[in-house]
């Protein structure tokens, strides 16, 4: 293991510009529940209108899923195209890479007008393959972004088989959240966790802090949505883990990419960093990157992802009416759709027509494949709630113990104190698994995490673990 190896994300190196917690009843318009940069960019559409919107994160903006990603602006995703086109059509294949086009274009353009200073820079976009059996998937995504007008060339990457787009970007994620959070900063309330709601009549009631919210109108804006069970949303999905790595290179360059291969990894460049992100499989991909770029770690950390079952997004109203809104499903691609997510629920509030409104429709149809996509995602659940079963035997930090009646998780720390939690995820009551990178504890199933405390730090749980002796 690297010496002095930090285990988190390179973005939470920057400084926080904190926020107060909600102190008081209050009425809106639109609640937001969910600080990341869906919640802001939501709240960022919304604050030139006539809605009184609150935004609601029960830790610190942006300090979740949004600071673990790489932070590409890209419309070069992996093969998702041929993925939807699988599940859906050609038609919504090629409406789902124009909102992303457009999607970039929509952020850059938010970033220059307010001025917000987040490293904002060109990176051309690579996809490439390192194995050569696989070179017939990327002609065949080079022949969709043609087809498609996109100005896109073939090249090679470090010697690998690669097509290059150049209207493609990076950022800091954190520096832009904190841009968003000096413009709203009105309407943001941090560590502002809501218990509870309740609909009465024509309104909603929020639970938040002992305080009460009453809403005409609820976004919910996190990660993995929760308060909408009938929705029947862990059927719809599954979640994916991921590490990423932050590693030291002589010579960082100014461009992105992502592989087409088995071994899937991703990766950019930060300062005189490379950001890799990659799957727990990775062997040879990492291995190959390394000998031509990596010298050394330094940061280590973990991200889930929401995988759709027809790779498309939840975006939209799940009530008959619009009074009731979720954003969230990303297949990995959040910060597109994470941007274009806020002009869509506007348009939805304020009852204007939005060209991808019916792509993104949380309620939208299922196809045949979509239904065999169901019961696969129902069997990665399945697995993952048999995996969370398993105690961490080979961790000789944790132990597992039956106190006052209740199953406890214990994690010693390196000062032989010990950190008691409930090992139950309050969500649907799934077992935790210690992650040993973070020190976190994780639930499997749905991607809920605590700190070795009890305390949530991400959804769908919107609770503690904390365990009273």
């Amino acid at each position: 293991m690297v010496k002095f190896m930090k285990t988190y994300s390179i973005w939470n190196e920057e400084k926080k510009v904190n926020l107060p917690s909600l102190q008081k009843d209050c009425t809106v318009d639109v609640a937001i529940i969910g600080g990341g940069l869906t919640g802001l960019s939501i709240g960022y559409q919304l604050k030139d209108t006539n809605f009184k919107t609150i935004i609601l994160e029960q830790n610190e903006c942006g300090r979740g899923v949004t600071s673990k990603s790489t932070a590409k602006i890209t419309y070069l995703q992996e093969h998702i195209y041929h993925k939807i086109k699988r599940f859906g059509d050609e038609k919504k294949a090629q409406k789902y890479l124009e909102s992303q086009r457009e999607a970039v274009v929509l952020l850059k353009e938010i970033i220059e007008k307010e001025k917000i200073a987040c490293d904002f820079e060109s990176s051309p976009s690579y996809l490439f393959v390192t194995d050569e059996k696989n070179k017939p998937k990327l002609d065949k995504e080079y022949q969709f972004y043609k087809q498609n007008g996109v100005n896109i060339t073939k090249t090679k990457l470090k010697n690998y088989p690669a097509i290059k787009v150049d209207d493609t970007y990076v950022f800091h994620p954190i520096k832009y959240i904190n841009g968003l959070k000096k413009i709203l900063k009105d309407q943001i309330y941090e560590n502002s966790r809501v218990e509870k709601i309740t609909q009465k009549e024509n309104e909603y009631v929020l639970c938040v802090n002992g305080y009460t919210v009453k809403a005409k109108n609820v976004v919910l804006a996190t990660h993995y949505p929760y308060f909408i069970y009938p929705f029947f949303f862990p059927l719809k999905n599954h979640v994916e883990t991921s590490y990423v790595k932050a590693i030291k290179v002589s010579k960082p360059l100014k461009i992105n990419g992502i592989n087409l291969d088995k071994e899937n990894l991703s990766f950019r460049f930060y300062k005189d960093y490379c950001l890799l992100l990659f799957h727990s499989s990775m062997s040879s991909a990492r291995k190959n990157l390394r000998d031509n770029f990596i010298e050394k770690g330094e940061y280590n950390w973990t991200n889930k992802d929401v995988i759709s079952n027809d790779y498309l997004p939840f975006i939209g109203k799940i009530t008959k009416d619009d009074s009731f809104l979720i954003a969230c499903g990303y297949n990995t691609w959040g910060f597109t759709n994470a941007t274009l997510a806020g002009r869509i629920i506007k348009d939805i509030l304020c009852k204007k027509k939005n060209k991808y409104s019916f792509l993104f429709d949380p309620k939208r149809r299922r196809n045949l494949n979509k239904f065999i996509r169901f019961f696969v995602d129902a069997g990665n659940t399945l697995t993952a709630i048999l995996k969370s079963t398993k105690k961490n035997s080979n961790n000789q930090n944790v132990e597992y113990r039956k106190m006052k009646g209740k199953s406890v998780a214990v994690y010693i720390d390196k000062n032989k104190k010990e950190h008691i939690v409930l090992n139950r995820c309050p969500h649907m009551k799934c077992g935790l698994v210690f992650n040993e990178v973070e020190k976190t504890w994780d639930c499997l199933c749905h991607g809920s995490r605590f700190d070795i405390d009890g305390k949530c730090l991400e959804g769908p749980s919107n609770q503690d673990i904390s365990f009273d002796l």
